[in-house]
């Protein structure tokens, strides 16, 4: 699994290893729970932004990201994806429950590097929890309701939240070696 910020700012190259450009924006799809593709922004001057569909990335790697040799076309050529803005990104929207409760504000998104598909979103809550607890991975079905700016969860699904960070789980695990 990959956050997509960690994506944005890669070096992009070509499969014979020629540099293409950076990642600018990673097009994620909430409703169609996948990554359609990415925005780059090119190497050489005057070439302006180019898109490239998720199914023409051949490799992730820590520090770049293999395309395609035919891969990055300009917006017009990839009607299936739409206009970039159009990506359905929801970091920044708060997530509550059905009964109000705030639960925090999503951070980043995490997908799954061979798949495409979105695996959860990063949830900060206030900076003492997330200090303690670590933040939580939130895995979003088709019953979350998702507004203008704001997600609603069913009290339910507060309990798919996965914390595996924190201070907590650090201290815990140095318990459990000793």
């Amino acid at each position: 699994m990959k956050r997509v910020s960690d994506i944005i700012g890669m070096t992009v190259v070509d499969s014979k290893g020629s540099p293409i450009g950076e990642v600018e924006r990673v097009i994620c799809s909430r409703t169609r729970g996948r990554v359609l593709g990415i925005t780059l922004k090119r190497k050489r001057p005057g070439r302006g932004r180019a898109v490239v569909h998720y199914r023409d990335i051949l490799s992730f790697g820590d520090d770049l990201l293999i395309v395609n040799d035919r891969a990055p076309g300009r917006d017009l050529d990839m009607p299936d994806i739409g206009r970039p803005e159009d990506g359905e990104d929801i970091t920044g929207y708060l997530v509550l429950t059905a009964d109000g409760r705030e639960i925090g504000v999503i951070k980043d998104t995490v997908i799954g590097e061979n798949s495409g598909t979105i695996e959860g979103y990063i949830i900060a809550g206030d900076l003492f929890e997330d200090l303690i607890k670590g933040r939580k991975l939130l895995r979003l079905d088709n019953t979350a309701a998702v507004g203008k700016g704001c997600v609603v969860l069913d009290t339910v699904e507060i309990d798919s939240l996965d914390s595996p960070g924190g201070l907590e789980n650090l201290l815990k695990l140095n318990n459990q070696k000793q």
